[in-house]
C-alpha cells in the first residue's frame, strides 16, 4: 500500500519542484477526495493524516536528491491546521546540519496560513554511497 500511497501523492502535484539556493526545494501538491491518503481519517470529515504528510515531505525529498530514503526518526512535529481535500498545500523542504547529521526541516502551508512543520531524518543506506 505505501507504494501505492507514493505514487499517488506524486500524481497530485502541481507544476514543477522549484530548487531554492538553500539546498532544498518547494512544490504544490493537490489531494483531491478520492485521494487514497484520505480513506477512514475521517468518514464524513476528510483530513490529511500526519503521516501522510510525512511521507509527501519525503517524497519531495527523494525526488529533488534523485533517489529513495529510509526514515530513521521524525523530530519536533506540530499540526498546526486540517488539510482537507482540493487544498493547494505548498510543501518546502532544506536541508541542514544538527552535529553531524543531516536533517531536512519541512513545511506544510495552504492559503490559510501554516499547516505543519517537522525535522526528517534518514538513515544513510550503504547502496546510496
Amino acid at each position: 500500500m505505501m507504494h501505492k500511497l507514493k505514487q499517488e501523492i506524486d500524481s497530485s502535484r502541481v507544476g514543477e519542484i522549484s530548487v531554492t539556493d538553500d539546498d532544498g526545494a518547494q512544490q504544490c501538491y493537490r489531494f483531491g477526495p478520492d485521494f487514497l491518503g484520505f480513506a477512514g481519517h475521517f468518514p464524513g470529515y476528510p483530513i490529511l493524516p500526519a503521516f501522510v504528510q510525512l511521507l509527501t515531505a519525503q517524497t519531495l525529498i527523494e525526488a529533488h536528491h534523485g533517489h529513495p530514503l529510509e526514515l530513521a526518526t521524525v523530530e519536533k512535529a506540530k499540526f498546526h491546521l486540517p488539510l482537507k481535500p482540493g487544498q493547494e498545500i505548498q510543501v518546502a523542504v532544506r536541508r541542514s546540519m544538527i552535529g553531524d547529521r543531516p536533517v531536512y526541516e519541512s513545511r506544510l502551508g495552504v492559503e490559510e496560513g501554516l499547516a505543519s512543520t517537522f525535522r526528517l531524518v534518514f538513515v544513510e543506506k550503504e547502496d546510496s554511497k
